[in-house]
């Protein structure tokens, strides 16, 4: 369980949300959805680093928002003298109260402290595009905030690709090619097309599809480790060590916080440059990366304009609650959604952002994200379609 509360933050009032595995948050232009994906994944850092620390007093400090949160995510003015954030996980809970510029922190109680498991946080932004617009991007003087985060990580990711990968079962393959460090799109016919020279679509969905199909995979084959960790490694045991003699279960516990167990994505607006079906395509290929191993349980947090998306997802979770249903629906279920293709209703929180506010559109009744609330556009434009007809 993670819980978050924002107020008075950039464009947003009120907010209060509840991660779960999935969490899509759509809404217009400028309604703070990407806002609140920011503030998200920057909670999560947090907590991540306090656990491998386990020095609440080194991060709970206003410096720490500044840097990691208002510059790393580009929020810049967003802050105001009455914003207010919490966060509350399994292990932890803190918030930070601008007006009286004073950080809270507690630990769960009951050794749930203990309980945390290290994720992988990566954070993908709409402007993911710039990897094929600046094929030469290492070379260019950039700030550091997520967009130079994602083009990093994306060097590990894309080197794990010199084999063909087929894009989410379109006409279309990736391939990276070690030997000129390019990124490759081949064709039906075998020619190979530069991702620079691709269409805005594929140069859009290609390095968020090989992202997060290294997150989810790739990156679990090797050891994921480097010298920082290694020194807070040993920091972490002798902390534990003063909780837990048992040396047997100290490693337990180090390990469980230090050995990357899953990984935690924030997505903004994978839809775009996208046709209605492909996002659909996506987002059932991102069910099947989610779900790809039991043992990892990754989640992801969308930011997105589009109901095609939300209806996608609403066909996964109608899967899911069909196959699990009594009656023996599972086999008729696997013909088109096989088990990792599909969601549960209890594993998705959807919210439509408005007014600064967030308002949840699943129906508990019917096990479903709204019809009602996916696609109020249409329903203006139909309005007006009708307004003519009626003339």
């Amino acid at each position: 369980m993670r819980h978050l509360i924002i107020k008075h933050f950039g464009p947003l009032t009120e907010v209060e949300i509840e991660l779960k595995r999935v969490t899509l948050l759509i809404g217009p232009q400028s309604s703070g959805k990407s806002t609140v994906l920011k503030i998200a994944c920057f909670c999560d850092w947090l907590e991540r680093r306090i656990q491998m620390t386990q020095e609440p007093e080194r991060y709970c400090n206003s410096s720490v928002i500044n840097n990691n949160l208002i510059a790393f995510h580009r929020l810049e003015g967003f802050m105001k003298d009455n914003s207010y954030l919490s966060y509350e996980s399994d292990t932890m809970s803190f918030s930070y109260d601008a007006k009286k510029r004073k950080f809270d922190f507690a630990w769960k109680k009951g050794g749930k402290r203990w309980a945390y498991k290290r994720a992988k946080i990566a954070y993908c932004p709409a402007e993911r595009n710039l990897l094929a617009s600046i094929p030469n991007w290492y070379q260019i003087s950039m700030e550091n905030n997520n967009i130079l985060s994602f083009m990093k990580e994306w060097e590990f990711a894309r080197k794990s690709f010199t084999k063909k990968e087929n894009i989410i079962g379109l006409p279309f393959d990736y391939k990276y090619n070690p030997e000129d460090s390019s990124d490759l799109i081949v064709l039906p016919d075998g020619k190979e097309l530069k991702l620079t020279n691709a269409s805005s679509g594929l140069q859009s969905l290609t390095p968020l599809f090989v992202m997060i199909k290294y997150l989810t995979g790739g990156i679990f084959k090797k050891k994921y480790s480097n010298v920082e960790d290694a020194v807070l490694k040993d920091h972490l045991e002798q902390v534990v060590q003063e909780f837990f003699p048992s040396l047997e279960r100290c490693r337990k516990v180090v390990n469980g916080i230090m050995e990357l167990h899953h990984t935690d994505m924030f997505i903004e607006e994978p839809e775009a440059h996208l046709f209605p079906s492909t996002q659909k395509e996506f987002v059932y290929v991102l069910a099947d990366l989610l779900n790809g191993n039991s043992r990892r349980k990754h989640t992801c947090v969308i930011a997105t304009h589009s109901p095609y998306l939300m209806t996608a997802f609403n066909n996964l979770i109608q899967a899911g609650e069909t196959a699990s249903a009594s009656g023996g629906n599972n086999q008729k279920v696997a013909e088109r959604f096989p088990v990792k293709r599909r969601l549960r209703f209890d594993d998705v929180a959807a919210f439509s952002m408005k007014d600064g506010k967030a308002e949840s559109i699943m129906d508990d009744d019917f096990k479903m994200i709204s019809a009602e609330d996916l696609d109020s556009a249409s329903r203006e434009i139909s309005d007006d379609f009708n307004f003519l007809l009626e003339i």
